[in-house]
């Protein structure tokens, strides 16, 4: 029965649920036969259900999706826990088999479920709204879908405001009901609304500016586009679409660029993503780059054509910097990339984004299976880096890895020095930075030593609140290196930040709560490699060594922090008579106000001399 429920915990908590369920299975040897059986049971039809429908069989995904959610129910009658997650799946695979009523079933129940668990209004039940919306309109039930869609706007004006990506999107939605149903009227108040929330221009004068401009990636005709130059030993697929065109397969090192849209309605410290649920997520829809942050082009090149392409991007760039991101555990390439070129535009970062991307199975069940991927991976990603060390022409080269991604960046970069004379290993790239690793502690401690001299600044990331490394520690029976708390790792020469009071992850990574500031933290040190005493809301830990500095989420939060530090970037001491320009030219009271925010910090910002 504990097994069931823990099953049933892991399967509501989406990308958690391969360590959850790990964890189960090691506390089974205290379970009774019974148990262990139906519990067994109930592991092996899931994981079977999640390949199935990882796969495209999706005959075989209903069927095996229908037995878990039977057994789960059976197993979790006691304490009343559902598996949403599984349902959600569930409706998914049944709407592509074009089992729409059975579909529709399952996302009410999901949908029920997780309003009684968060409330009637939560955010997250923004994503099972969605899918029912796509299934009514296929079938031409419109007034159940605007009941949906409706909702759905109401939910996101609550939680975000007007004028924020996710309202646009479900009000374009609603409006496409009503013009499909012939309903003018709704049509026309449907548009003063649009016209509401994608009013706010985040943009300052730029005459007189000198050539200057307010941000690296100027908005065109609603979007920007981020080049992001990439390695990876994902294997190739042989479909052209760009987010199919690497898959889970291992393979050897390829190397390119891709681009990769930003929309002008994006908010900082966000990664906008049309809706997974969606029936219609595959079709081509000509505003889906005014919207959402898009994978739209991958280039493969030759080795020593991606040397010459990254050598002229780096020459023409404004700053001859650069940061490769490894990303972490159940990430596919198209994500990966939707993160760098978020990242990179937020952190309005003058040099040249580029990520390593290892063969994860992009799937919460295959924890394992990404273990041993990223353990092979390390040295095809030390060949990378001394590619971009050795021929890029960079002046400085900043590493970033998230969670399990730290596992390949250690073991690639003793690798990499372990090839360099004593004296070619000091300052070999500016910033190091591991955020939230997943990494066991102690070989962390022991490994970390030999690069500290390989940077001019390394930095952790570390939670007390991290429930994916809190179950990692479990299943490893040792604690990882990005946990806070009694087990926080501190060393004379590493900038140890504790994290602890930002409920997103590090880099934002959230549907509905991004932490901007968190990112602010980032610029700051890209940047101008400012200690963590320079930097918005660090105070040091009153209770622990005083090489721990703790993140003042209250101190450091909004999107309008980050914009203040962008512009006083750009623009020094004449940032404030460019806002002052901007909000002389407002009328509308939502956006002046936000722009009175900026200002404030941005005086803040201007007084410190920071």
């Amino acid at each position: 029965m504990v097994f069931a429920s823990i099953v049933s915990s892991a399967l509501r908590h989406g990308r958690r649920m391969a360590c959850a369920l790990a964890v189960a299975a090691f506390g089974l040897l205290a379970v009774d036969t019974p148990v262990l059986a139906q519990a067994i049971d109930l592991l092996t039809t899931a994981q079977r259900f999640e390949e199935a429908r990882l796969s495209g069989d999706y005959a075989t995904a209903a069927r095996l999706g229908s037995e878990a959610l039977a057994m789960a129910e059976t197993a979790t009658d006691r304490d009343g826990i559902e598996p949403v997650d599984l349902l959600i799946h569930l409706g998914e695979v049944q709407a592509r088999l074009g089992q729409d009523q059975l579909s529709i079933d399952s996302y009410q129940r999901a949908l029920a479920l997780r309003a009684l668990t968060l409330g009637p209004d939560h955010p997250d039940l923004v994503p099972i709204l969605q899918a029912l919306a796509d299934l009514y309109l296929s079938t031409q039930r419109y007034s159940d879908a605007e009941v949906q869609l409706q909702r759905m706007v109401s939910i996101e004006r609550a939680a975000y405001g007007d004028a924020h990506p996710n309202v646009y999107a479900s009000l374009t939605k609603l409006r496409s009901l009503y013009v499909a149903a012939d309903r003018t009227d709704d049509v026309a108040s449907t548009d003063k609304l649009i016209r509401k929330v994608t009013k706010v221009d985040r943009s300052v004068p730029t005459t007189r500016s000198k050539g200057k401009q307010d941000r690296r990636y100027k908005q065109n005709d609603g979007f920007a586009t981020v080049r992001v130059f990439y390695g990876t030993n994902r294997a190739p697929t042989g479909d052209t679409k760009p987010a199919q065109f690497y898959g889970t397969a291992r393979g050897e090192l390829d190397v390119g660029y891709l681009d990769v849209s930003i929309p002008q309605i994006h908010k900082e410290g966000e990664l906008e993503t049309q809706s997974r649920w969606s029936l219609f997520t595959l079709e081509a829809d000509p505003e889906a780059r005014r919207r959402f942050v898009l994978l739209n082009k991958v280039t493969p090149l030759s080795q020593d054509a991606f040397v010459t392409a990254l050598q002229r991007q780096i020459r023409s760039a404004p700053s001859k910097d650069v940061f490769v991101f490894v990303h972490g555990f159940n990430v596919s390439f198209e994500d990966s990339a939707r993160r760098v070129a978020q990242l990179a535009y937020d952190l309005d970062f003058d040099g040249t984004p580029m990520m390593y991307s290892w063969p994860s199975q992009a799937s919460t069940t295959a924890y394992t299976v990404d273990e041993a991927s990223v353990g092979i991976s390390s040295r095809k990603l030390a060949g990378f880096l001394e590619t971009l060390v050795d021929r890029s022409g960079a002046s400085r080269i900043h590493l970033i890895a998230h969670s399990m991604g730290n596992r390949a960046l250690i073991e690639s970069l003793e690798t990499y020095l372990a090839k360099r004379a004593p004296e070619q290993r000091k300052k070999v790239f500016g910033q190091i930075v591991f955020t939230a690793p997943d990494v066991d502690r102690d070989y962390f401690l022991e490994t970390v030593e030999s690069l500290r001299e390989s940077a001019a600044r390394v930095t952790l990331y570390a939670s007390d609140n991290d429930l994916a490394l809190k179950t990692s520690a479990k299943i490893h029976g040792a604690p990882r290196a990005g946990l806070a708390g009694a087990s926080i790792i501190t060393l004379p020469w590493l900038d140890t930040i504790d994290m602890s009071a930002v409920q997103a992850d590090m880099l934002g990574h959230s549907y509905f709560a991004a932490n901007a500031g968190a990112i602010y933290d980032l610029f700051r040190m890209l940047w101008r490699d400012d200690a963590p005493a320079r930097r918005c809301g660090m105070v040091v830990n009153p209770t622990a060594d005083r090489r721990i500095w703790r993140f003042n989420v209250d101190v450091c939060k909004g999107n309008d922090l980050l914009l203040a530090g962008v512009l006083f970037k750009r623009f020094g001491t004449q940032a404030r008579a460019r806002v002052n320009a901007r909000m002389n030219a407002i009328s509308d009271v939502a956006e002046k106000q936000e722009w009175t925010r900026i200002l404030g910090r941005l005086d803040s910002l201007l007084t410190e001399g920071q």
